[in-house]
């Protein structure tokens, strides 16, 4: 097959050459970008398949930063139960938790990524080479983390060693990259923190962690540390390694002075964590002192959705209201920080644009109304709001995995039986 060209309003997140308000994709079989250009001037490659129309909206792929992806297996269970003893259910059913069980619980929650425009994902789990193997099937990017919970019986036990190791072999993949994964000051101990913390810097490995989420988690920290979390992380060289940190939720004027110094990347997942009650993150201030805030959100079970663009819409909503500011966060820059922020905080440097030479990671929305899209704003409005059930499109390293708004990457019949299947196993055994 010869050259691939995508049609539309091109939002491209390249500075040199935002958007075009008709234009051209072009890549190659190989998932990288030729060119990106002018309806007329992209004609010269012949694209032997052209996607898209003068009316489609063309954007980088999404960019999903915190996830649980297996947890799809325990979707609408324990939603009666919040903070510990939400987790403490939890755990115990994943004591239980086969690495048959995870392959199809993430083939499950990766279908629902792809057909909502996501083409980048952030997890952290157990049993982490079983989600590497659906990833690569179902044809999605993702960086992938081990789960280290020490402190806390129930979960399938990993060491900070074998996460760090699995970091590394996962380093290089072409769809799948690894990072260094550490569940939360208060389940872990604080040399281990310390080792990932040095890993991660001498390795060049991201660490992927929950903080300051709930007031359990607050309250714990206070009684191993002394502090609270951001002053502990800072204590133990966390901050210094440039860390994912998962909701920043209970976060002081001093922590926010310190995050602003040390620049973590921050994944903001709104309805996650109102679902529980815990609150709402200093975002706009996170934003206003330079910090990068990407978007996740979070497992199946505790958010409900997979839906990143649905994710953004309440990010706005939510910091308009905490700081009575319409429009607080601007759509645009939060489809940048969140798409391209994402990617780095990732691990990945050539996705997150639309840029010759970039991989060919793209999504086709088709508006569902008539509106005015001649300018990035406009079009980032539009995106935001029209949510992922009007994406139509999605290719991933070049390859067409969502067609007509369906996943052909996947067989979801199939997916779905044995997904049942795997939850009923584990329901007659830790239910």
């Amino acid at each position: 097959m010869g050259l691939i060209g995508v049609r539309g309003r091109i939002l491209t997140l390249d500075p040199e050459k935002p958007f075009f308000k008709d234009g051209l994709v072009i890549f190659d079989q190989d998932g990288y970008i030729l060119d990106v250009t002018d309806l007329e001037s992209g004609k010269k490659y012949s694209p032997e398949i052209i996607v898209g129309s003068e009316k489609s909206i063309v954007i980088p792929g999404l960019v999903n930063t915190h996830n649980h992806i297996p947890m799809y297996l325990f979707r609408g269970i324990g939603l009666n139960l919040t903070g510990l003893e939400w987790l403490k259910k939890i755990w115990s059913m994943e004591a239980c938790l086969k690495p048959w069980h995870i392959y199809w619980g993430a083939l499950a929650g990766i279908a629902e990524l792809l057909m909502t425009g996501t083409t980048l994902f952030g997890d952290m789990y157990f049993y982490e080479e079983e989600v590497a193997r659906a990833s690569r099937d179902a044809g999605i990017r993702a960086s992938l983390s081990l789960g280290v919970i020490e402190l806390f019986e129930g979960p399938p036990k990993h060491t900070i060693e074998e996460s760090i190791s699995f970091a590394e072999n996962m380093s290089r993949g072409e769809l799948v990259r690894g990072m260094i994964g550490v569940h939360a000051l208060y389940s872990v101990t604080g040399d281990s923190v310390r080792k990932a913390a040095e890993a991660s810097v001498e390795k060049s490995l991201r660490i992927h962690m929950h903080f300051a989420e709930s007031m359990d988690e607050v309250r714990r920290v206070r009684d191993m540390y002394g502090s609270t979390p951001t002053e502990a992380a800072e204590s133990l060289g966390l901050l210094r390694a440039s860390p994912l940190l998962a909701h920043a939720v209970y976060i002081g004027d001093n922590d926010l002075e310190l995050l602003a110094k040390r620049k973590p990347y921050i994944s903001y997942c709104p309805s996650s964590i109102m679902a529980w009650g815990s609150g709402v993150a200093r975002v706009l201030e996170m934003v206003e002192r330079g910090i990068e805030v990407t978007m996740g959100t979070d497992g199946p079970l505790t958010s409900g959705w997979m839906d990143i663009l649905l994710e953004m819409r309440i990010a706005i909503a939510v910091q308009s209201s905490k700081y009575s500011r319409p429009y607080a966060l601007d759509p645009l820059d939060l489809l940048r920080s969140s798409i391209l922020g994402g990617a780095k905080a990732l691990g990945w440097s050539d996705v997150g644009m639309l840029r010759k030479g970039y991989r060919a990671d793209l999504v086709v929305l088709e508006p569902t109304i008539p509106t005015d899209l001649d300018d990035p704003s406009s079009v980032a409005r539009a995106i935001v709001w029209l949510g992922g059930f009007s994406v139509r499109e999605v290719f991933v390293n070049g390859r067409h995995v969502v067609s007509g708004g369906m996943v052909r990457s996947i067989d979801l019949g199939r997916v779905y039986n044995e997904l049942l299947r795997a939850r009923s196993d584990i329901l007659s055994r830790c239910g």
